[in-house]
This record gives structure tokens, sequence and C-alpha cells, in this order.
């Protein structure tokens, strides 16, 4: 039996492959009752191209989160706007990157204990293990923190 937390997110090729019909459901009347689910729309700082993501939502002290490791985080690092289609309905909203490791783990630990699985979140997690911050570097996870009372 496994102890370790792993990283368990989908095959690269199904992503890809299943993204845009994802999408598709996530922006049709369907998207109402999907709640696990967002797209993210932004621009890129620095290349100024325009990205359009389906990702996990979560929710943390009231605000939805996104926890990744991909590469495109980096656009929220010192805060930047994206839409956030989510449950049907389209909102603009500021999200903040934060990669500080304790508290992405606590954050992580915090969103389990609120029902989401591991598996959601894209890791593996072991019954009753909690996620540590050196498991948070190791997997190269951070989330960004997309503010609620902005509409």
């Amino acid at each position: 039996m496994a102890t370790e937390i792993r990283d368990a997110r989908p095959p690269t090729a199904l992503v890809r492959a299943g993204t845009p019909l994802v999408r598709t459901v996530l922006r049709s009347p369907l998207g109402q009752w999907i709640d696990a689910l967002a797209v993210l729309e932004f621009t890129g700082r620095r290349t100024g191209r325009r990205y359009r993501v389906v990702t996990g939502w979560h929710v943390l002290d009231g605000d939805g989160v996104v926890f990744t490791p991909a590469v495109w985080r980096a656009n929220f690092a010192s805060g930047a706007d994206a839409k956030v289609r989510h449950r049907g309905t389209d909102r603009t909203m500021r999200g903040v990157l934060e990669t500080e490791s304790t508290t992405v783990a606590d954050a992580l630990n915090h969103v389990i204990g609120d029902g989401s699985s591991g598996r959601a979140l894209g890791l593996s997690v072991p019954p009753g293990q909690r996620i540590s911050a050196d498991d948070v570097v190791r997997l190269g996870r951070a989330f960004i923190r997309f503010d609620s009372a902005r509409t």
C-alpha cells in the first residue's frame, strides 16, 4: 500500500482530447449543474496570449481556488483579472497566486477536510494522511485564489 502522496492528474493526451468537449458542456445550460469545474479566460502577462483553461474549482474560506502545477499559473503572480465561468455564470474575478508551501499545504488539507477528494485535486492521498509543505514542493503545487467580492 502506497503511503506517499503522488501526482494523480489524468494523462495529458486524455486532457487534450477531452478539454474541448468539457469546455462546451460548461458553457452550455448543463454547466449550471457542474460544481467541480470552471473555465478560466485570461491574458498572458508577457505574451498577451489569450488562455481558456478548464480547471478544478474548489472553495476556501468563501473564495474560489484553483490548485495547479501548470506553468500558466505564473500569470497570476502579481494578481490578474480573469473571466471565470462556473455553474453557468460568467464573472470577472481577481486571481492571486499563492506559492508558499506551508500555505498551499494548509489550503489543500482544508479543502480535503471539507469533502473534496485528493483525486479532484490531481493527487493520490492515502486515507488519513495530511499533505505537507515538502509534498507541495515535490509535486510543484500552488493555488490561485479568486476574490469572491469582485463580480
